[in-house]
């Protein structure tokens, strides 16, 4: 929710919204370490799947 806002927030400020006036897009770009702390939902996906399935998605 908090990353959700912080983008919208972003697109209310036009170019300020990426300025070091305003701290939206630092926020926003901290939320989204965060998100991709412990990987991308894309990557969890593809492991759980391989867990559940047995069959692996992400191998060539």
């Amino acid at each position: 929710m908090a990353l959700e806002v912080a983008r919208s927030m972003r697109s209310v400020l036009g170019a300020n919204g990426i300025s070091l006036e305003h701290p939206v897009f630092r926020h926003m770009v901290n939320l989204e370490s965060v998100f991709t702390y412990e990987g991308t939902h894309e990557i969890h996906t593809l492991v759980v799947g391989n867990d559940i399935t047995g069959l692996s998605a992400y191998t060539g």
